[in-house]
């Protein structure tokens, strides 16, 4: 072959080879590693890809790394696509397309896409297997259907905080006269669902140069020291009790028992018990025993409860209540007199009883609000020839029966801005027959429960309102009150007022704790005047820092006296010392 030949073979084939040189010049360098990625790609999506397939924007599924399938109903594909795709891959181990023999015809392969339906069974057996799969804990934070919001009681309250404090600190005070000084501890725990709270009172008397005893002696004694013990929260937990003073103690619905207060003297506290038993949601009972004092039968109250329909599931039906009220009470604790002797309540000498039965149900449960509804009737039984005597001589009738009365009410539970703002509003029409006061045993009962039988001799038929608000804001601040309103206000037919607060470190620099009540009240005008028909218990803490504090203990309060009745007592303790909350 001469050399002018070789030359003219030369450019022929340089001529045939410029096409594919240009078009191997504009494509980019593909990455090295590309095919390596998936060593540090995030499983998580990785996962979610795998569940939920998407089709590429060209229409073509992944059938390996380097070969694509055209997804069409009817598609052949041909090993030449094959053999293309996999002269487009960078791979560094690829084979070249020359070593590759085909030795057979085309291969066909026919793909068909999935119809609607199996792609709709497809994504419901992912869900149910996600559902299943799925943590206890995410189940347990799932918030439950609109239909079956757990339900709140109205009737336990609205809790303040947790944990506990101690309040304690050296004070001057002067009882009946004589001038004390000495150390007051108030300490507080509450750990789970227990709860302990103390009052230790340490005083010298200056005059008598000796530590005061009084309230050791009689009843409970030492056991007076108990503020409270409890277990539990009542209509919260399966089991409530508590044991120790009892203060806005309400059973039922309180057609009976309503705002009742076992403590009316600071030194001469009572330790009464006060429960409530739930099984399983079905029913349960409750009741109080208000004084341990072993002298005595004091004010006993039972009473169970059923809620037949509770397990249900259908709204409203489902928390249908209905409950029986049996009180009784024998009082003859021994009351000191002049002559280092002792007399008793006169009227409680051969007991007396009441009855009740009421029932409620919650008739709208939403997020921010809860309505219920309830009814009490009650009767009282409070017969006895010494109240017979007593009423003959103040309305010449020589025969003496109680009363009886019906109540009807309304509670609203309302929450704001995720429980920055809670109240509780409760309207309730009232309606007796002669001889009858509703919620008897209320705070002015434990006063003087002589006094407080004999208001029933003349009581004419009346119907009235009881209204009470109680609210939180922050945890930080709780107010309420309560105002039982005849609708004519009489001396026989009496109102009753009622007032609480607390405040709890507000502004890091405040507390406060009181309650006021009065009963007996013929006139709105006096509803704030203290007199003896109050009943008032108040302590202000201003905190220096985290630990030190100032403040100040007021009590209106009642003590016995020599005659055989109550005087009323105050006593104002200022203090300085610690305050530690935790």
């Amino acid at each position: 072959m001469t050399e002018s030949r070789l030359w003219i073979l030369f450019a022929c084939g340089l001529f045939l080879l410029l096409p594919s040189i240009g078009v191997y010049a504009q494509e980019t360098p593909a990455d090295p590693y590309s095919d390596y990625a998936h060593l540090w790609a995030d499983s998580k999506k990785k996962k979610q890809k795998k569940k939920k397939p998407k089709k590429s924007k060209n229409g073509k599924l992944a059938v390996a790394d380097s070969v694509q399938v055209q997804l069409i109903d009817s598609t052949n594909v041909s090993t030449s696509n094959v053999v293309d795709s996999l002269q487009a891959s960078t791979d560094p181990l690829q084979v070249p397309t020359d070593s590759v023999q085909l030795s057979e015809p085309a291969t066909t392969i026919s793909v068909q896409s999935p119809s609607p339906e199996a792609i709709d069974k497809v994504s419901t057996a992912i869900e149910d297997q996600k559902e299943e799969l799925e943590s206890p804990k995410r189940k347990a934070n799932r918030p439950p259907p609109s239909n079956q919001l757990p339900l709140e009681d109205f009737r336990s309250g609205m809790e303040m905080g947790s944990g506990g404090s101690f309040t304690g600190g050296f004070t001057y005070t002067e009882i009946d006269g004589d001038s004390f000084v000495g150390l007051i501890l108030s300490p507080e725990f509450k750990i789970g669902k227990v709860g302990v709270g103390l009052n230790v009172p340490i005083l010298y008397g200056l005059d008598s140069k000796s530590v005061r005893t009084e309230i050791f002696e009689g009843g409970t004694g030492a056991g007076r020291l108990i503020r409270y013990v409890r277990y539990g929260v009542q209509k919260r937990d399966p089991v409530y009790v508590k044991i120790g003073q009892l203060q806005n103690t309400m059973i039922g619905f309180g057609g009976l028992i309503n705002n009742y207060t076992n403590t009316t003297s600071y030194e001469k506290r009572k330790l009464g018990l006060h429960y409530d038993i739930n099984f399983k949601g079905l029913g349960g009972i409750e009741g109080l025993y208000s004084d341990f004092d072993p002298s005595s039968q004091n004010l006993l109250a039972i009473r169970p409860y059923v809620r037949p329909l509770s397990k249900t599931g259908i709204p409203i039906v489902r928390t249908f209540e209905l409950g029986a009220v049996f009180v009784s009470d024998k009082d003859q604790t021994a009351i000191p007199t002049s002559d280092s002797t002792s007399t008793s309540y006169a009227f409680t000498a051969d007991g007396i009883s009441a009855f009740g039965l009421d029932m409620g149900v919650t008739v709208l449960r939403v997020p921010f609000v809860q309505i219920d509804l309830f009814a009490n009737y009650s009767k009282l039984n409070v017969e006895s020839d010494t109240l017979t005597q007593a009423a003959s001589l103040l309305t010449g009738e020589t025969s003496f029966s109680g009363g009886s009365g019906f109540s009807a009410g309304v509670n609203f539970r309302l929450h704001f801005i995720a429980d920055v703002f809670s109240t509780d509003i409760r309207i309730e029409r009232l309606t007796y027959k002669n001889n009858y006061l509703p919620q008897f045993f209320d705070a002015s009962y434990e006063i003087n429960k002589d006094a407080r039988i004999l208001s029933l001799v003349g009581t004419e038929r009346m119907s009235g309102i009881y209204g009470s608000l109680t609210g939180h804001v922050l945890q930080k601040v709780q107010l309420g009150g309560s105002l039982l309103i005849p609708d004519e206000i009489t001396d026989s037919s009496p109102a009753v007022v009622q007032v609480r607060a607390n405040l709890e470190r507000l502004a890091n620099k405040y507390s406060f704790q009181g309650s006021y009540i009065k009963g007996n009240l013929t006139d709105l005008g006096d509803a704030f005047k203290f007199d003896e028909r109050s009943l008032a218990k108040m302590r202000f803490i201003y905190h220096v820092n985290s630990f030190l504090a100032t403040g100040v203990d007021y009590y209106w309060a009642f003590t016995p006296t020599s005659e055989g009745s109550y005087e009323v007592t105050k006593y104002v303790m200022p203090y300085v010392g610690v305050s530690v909350q935790f």
